[in-house]
């Protein structure tokens, strides 16, 4: 990329003609090798050995970190071409190109690339680190790893842009293959600790909870009252990580007026588990099942059969082989028949709808 400079306006001096001529010529010359310079990627070197002379850059031949490298081969130093700050010309075969002509400067004919980096936030150019080798004639033939000849080989007879086309889409395919191979890993790896997640468990928890629809005792409507849950889980889980339960629940709340309020719960689930270390593992759980409303009061009581909704969301931490402990959150829904004078708003239900937060201890089998 070429970057235009305007001409500066020549302020007069008191030095004369002679030296007015050079005091214009030399801030020029410096600015043009700036903005030249700055244009360009920077490349380092730290040599190991000077004792070798310079070479042609049609000599040098490029290995992977990953390519076989003939075993007489020479490290002489290390080489890195990285961002100036205000570099705008950095392609990946600008980058590698200035790398090759630096490493053949040096006496090197051997370049391995041992680090690429692509533009990012930190930087907006391509970014190589390698080690720069002297190879003997004798084994660059028989031994250079069959990329490198390839290269080497193009760089000849191919036109500049089609090569570096060609070096973009190697890097970028060698970029995607590291990727998937460490999707791959990463697959395994959780594939291994589902394979050590245990496929059953059973849980008992207690703990507070909040009633949060409005409630009619009498002539009071409450908003919101404290409880407490005792909830004993069984879930059954496959290496996928799906699975069901049965769950039961039993809920309590009393109120100023001296009423008793109970509710039991029991049904199915549908449960989902995940984990990502062998201490931890967290789940969720979805059910629907049948529910027993119950008001007691001065030893009298009335009590209905409904339907129930319940989630469950929780994590446990395992301490020996068999037992956990664990925390879980904990949402029960039952509708009722509405009592006459309670007004609705929309898409608001009349029943016991609460939230708890629960805590205890976790069988595994």
């Amino acid at each position: 990329m070429k970057r235009k400079c305007g001409k500066s306006k020549q302020q007069p001096s008191l030095w004369g003609r002679q030296q007015r001529h050079y005091v214009g010529i030399v801030p020029a010359t410096l600015l043009l090798v700036l903005a030249l310079t700055s244009c360009n990627p920077r490349v380092v070197t730290e040599m190991l050995t000077n004792e070798w002379p310079a070479t042609s850059p049609d000599s040098v031949y490029v290995f992977d970190k990953t390519d076989v490298i003939p075993s007489e081969s020479q490290e002489i130093g290390k080489i890195k071409v990285v961002d100036t700050g205000f570099t705008t010309n950095g392609s990946f075969n600008t980058v590698m190109q200035r790398a090759i002509n630096a490493t053949a400067a040096k006496g090197g004919n051997g370049l391995v690339i041992t680090e690429h980096r692509y533009p990012d936030v930190r930087s907006t150019i391509h970014r190589i680190w390698g080690t720069m080798l002297r190879i003997p004639d004798s084994a660059v033939i028989g031994k250079a790893a069959p990329d490198s000849m390839e290269y080497s080989a193009l760089r000849q007879i191919l036109p500049e842009e089609e090569y570096a086309e060609f070096m973009e889409y190697k890097a970028t395919k060698r970029y995607y293959e590291q990727e998937q191979k460490q999707i791959e890993e990463q697959m395994k790896q959780q594939q291994e600790l589902i394979r050590l997640m245990p496929r059953n468990v059973i849980r008992i928890s207690a703990g507070p909870t909040l009633m949060t629809s409005k409630f009619l005792i009498g002539n009071h409507q409450y908003r919101s009252r404290l409880g407490a849950d005792i909830c004993v889980d069984y879930d059954h889980v496959w290496k996928s990580g799906f699975g069901f339960g049965i769950n039961y629940l039993h809920h309590y709340t009393s109120f100023d007026e001296g009423v008793k309020l109970r509710v039991n719960y029991i049904g199915p689930s549908l449960v989902l588990a995940y984990t990502r270390t062998k201490s931890f593992r967290c789940d969720l759980a979805w059910g629907l099942g049948y529910s027993r409303y119950s008001e007691s009061f001065e030893g009298n009581s009335v009590s209905q059969n409904r339907l129930g909704v319940t989630m469950r969301i929780g994590g446990e931490w395992k301490v020996a082989k068999h037992l956990a402990l664990g925390v879980q959150f904990n949402v029960l829904s039952v509708g009722l028949e509405k009592p006459e004078g309670i007004e609705l708003e929309k898409d608001e239900f009349y029943g016991i709808q609460h939230v708890g937060l629960q805590g205890g201890l976790r069988y595994y089998f």
